[in-house]
């Protein structure tokens, strides 16, 4: 994987823990930072825990190359009392990386440089975030490809529970009432005096008895069930036309072209963050 250091130089301690913080929120690796502090002791002597004891190898170790004109300034920056902050990343996070870095005030190399007397050679990284200028290596000799990628929107469909509706039917009481006509008939016994002298030639001298049913009508109720309404479910069916609104994103290149004769005069002006690739 091809893999760039970014170095910033910070002249407080607050900005400096503050980008480091803002990596590690964004999710770069602890082991890929590297924080470099220098001190001054109550005498004023400078102190630094980055060069103490390593000189220029130290900072060949960390660039995979020969020292430049940078570590002069950032030797210089730490005995200052700044700190140095450097982030090893893939070259796909260059510019994330950068932008962090860039967001708490680091120095600016150029103008440090400058007014150390000293002069830069090196590969910058513009206000954007992206290389102002690359000494390319070609790993597979005359050429490179560099891939470029784009997205492509596909739209699909999936059935989307909106809803469940329940049809339940249930049995409603309702008093009612109505009026009836009930027929009795009962048994009713009066005597009475014959008629005074009545003769009576054959009279019957037996037993008799007479037997009269009394009735009562009483009301009988029945209960006739009819449909009187039907209740039809069913599901209605509509097709619709919907936009689908969204954004595809595609890599495309940005070529620029150095014609400067050379580069180790120092007179190109660098911003804060610096880039190296790993060697």
């Amino acid at each position: 994987m091809n893999e760039e250091i970014i170095v910033a130089v910070y002249d407080t301690k607050a900005h400096a823990d503050a980008a480091v913080r803002d990596l590690e929120t964004a999710h770069v690796p602890p082991e890929a930072i590297s924080r470099h502090a220098g001190t001054r002791s109550a005498s004023g002597a400078a102190l630094s825990n980055a060069n103490s004891g390593r000189g220029q190898g130290f900072w060949s170790s960390l660039f995979g190359g020969e020292p430049d004109h940078d570590t002069a300034v950032y030797d210089r920056s730490l005995e200052s009392g700044s700190s140095v902050v450097t982030v090893r990343v893939p070259g796909e996070h260059v510019d994330g990386v950068t932008r962090i870095l860039e967001r708490h005030d680091p120095i600016d190399i150029d103008e440090r440089a400058a007014s150390f007397g000293l002069g830069t050679d090196r590969t910058t990284i513009g206000a954007a975030g992206t290389p102002a200028s690359h000494e390319a290596v070609l790993p597979n000799g005359d050429e490179e490809v560099i891939a470029l990628s784009e997205e492509q929107l596909t739209v699909g469909k999936r059935l989307v529970n909106h809803g469940t509706t329940h049809i339940r039917r249930f049995v409603v009481e309702t008093p009612v009432e109505e009026n009836v006509t009930l027929h009795t008939e009962r048994v009713s016994i009066d005597r009475r005096p014959a008629s005074a002298g009545a003769r009576v030639d054959d009279a019957d001298f037996t037993d008799r008895t007479i037997e009269v049913t009394e009735t009562d009508e009483e009301a009988v109720v029945g209960k006739t069930a009819r449909v009187k309404e039907e209740v039809v479910v069913h599901k209605e069916a509509a097709d619709r036309v919907e936009t689908v609104r969204d954004t595809v994103r595609r890599q495309d290149v940005e070529i620029e072209r150095d014609d400067s004769t050379s580069r180790a005069s120092g007179a190109t002006p660098m911003p804060a963050a610096t880039s190296r690739p790993k060697i």
